[in-house]
């Protein structure tokens, strides 16, 4: 066992019940991270699915590239602390369509005889999980929250019907096949691969389904809700746009980024990017606030990860109020003032 896996034992993921009989070493195989990036650097999903797999009883983690060219690939590999970086190039692989991706993927598991693919579950992931899934012969878990590997196959819990569920669900066979939540596991922090490997695409674009015409580029909101220690979310009760500023000033009194309802941003008020939920971003700060958001069950799964939740809604019976740690049932245009002087002044602001 090579040095950066050499302490490896089964470690049970949190949240799983450990369940299947442990694994042996003869019986471990290599798990293969795919790695989505911008052609410039991983996505920090990356790090979270490299995380993830050293929790494993795997033999070794290889890191799946797939890149323009050569040079791409090792400017995106430098910084992935994995037992080996393998960049896949071809010039229909900058950026991958989902296709392209699981045809390159494919090739580098069956070479390696892997036990284990995890892919983010982004846009990318749930293109590419089931067409992978597919040339494998096997199932695929996606949207997992927690993974755990055993001789009685993957484990994995993950959502179902909009999050009022938590689901178990074990897949057997091999490779198995799995898209992992954002969040869902601490990152690791960069280093560098211990070995770096280049092969080319071995796709025939004749045989593939999709071609990409065209990239464009997202409006750049600043807002890193993923990541936010506090969110301040916008719902339909403010009324209208104008009102926006009120949560604005909260969220810089609190040190937070301003997120919203999907009322608000199919609206136009906010940009789509800044939307909580099952259909936006899934966000898991240590407080969160929800400013006339009425509570529905899309919004609620996306904000279920929060560690304290104040909710403001002049509607005593708003569904908001039953995930809430604090509830202030009132006119959110005269609290989020009073709120927001009070914290400035309990700061010496």
């Amino acid at each position: 066992m090579n040095s950066l896996f050499g302490g490896m034992r089964d470690i049970r993921v949190p949240g799983v019940p450990y369940r299947g009989g442990a694994m042996p070493d003869s019986e471990r195989r290599p798990a293969v991270v795919v790695v989505e990036n911008d052609g410039e650097s991983p996505a920090e999903t990356a790090f979270e699915l490299l995380a993830a797999a050293r929790y494993l009883p795997v033999s070794e983690v290889v890191a799946v590239v797939l890149a323009g060219d050569e040079a791409q690939g090792r400017t995106v590999g430098a910084a992935l602390p994995a037992t080996e970086v393998r960049i896949v190039t071809g010039p229909a692989l900058s950026p991958p369509t989902a296709d392209r991706a699981a045809a390159a993927v494919h090739e580098v598991a069956a070479e390696r005889d892997a036990g284990l693919i995890l892919l983010p579950h982004t846009p990318f992931g749930w293109d590419a999980a089931p067409l992978l899934a597919a040339r494998c012969g096997v199932a695929a878990a996606t949207g997992c929250t927690s993974v755990h590997l055993s001789l009685g196959g993957l484990y994995a819990r993950r959502k179902a019907f909009q999050g009022k569920f938590v689901q178990e669900v074990n897949l057997t066979g091999r490779p198995l096949v799995a898209t992992l939540e954002p969040g869902a596991v601490s990152p690791l922090g960069p280093g560098p691969p211990e070995a770096v490997r280049v092969s080319e695409s071995p796709a025939d674009p004749e045989s593939l389904l999709s071609r990409l015409l065209e990239v464009r580029a997202a409006p750049d909101s600043g807002a890193d809700l993923p990541g936010a220690r506090v969110v301040v979310a916008a719902g339909r009760g403010l009324g209208g746009p104008e009102n926006l500023g009120l949560v604005e000033d909260l969220a810089a009194a609190l040190g937070g980024v301003v997120g919203a309802s999907r009322a608000v941003t199919d609206a136009g008020w906010l940009p789509h990017d800044r939307q909580v939920g099952s259909s936006g971003v899934t966000v898991n700060p240590k407080l969160y606030v929800a400013c006339g958001i009425s509570g529905a069950i899309q919004h609620l799964v996306g904000m279920r990860g929060s560690g304290f939740v104040v909710a403001i809604n002049r509607d005593p019976e708003a569904p908001i109020f039953g995930a809430a740690d604090v509830g202030i049932v009132g006119d959110v245009l005269e609290i989020l003032p009073a709120l927001t002087r009070a914290i400035r002044a309990a700061a010496g602001a």
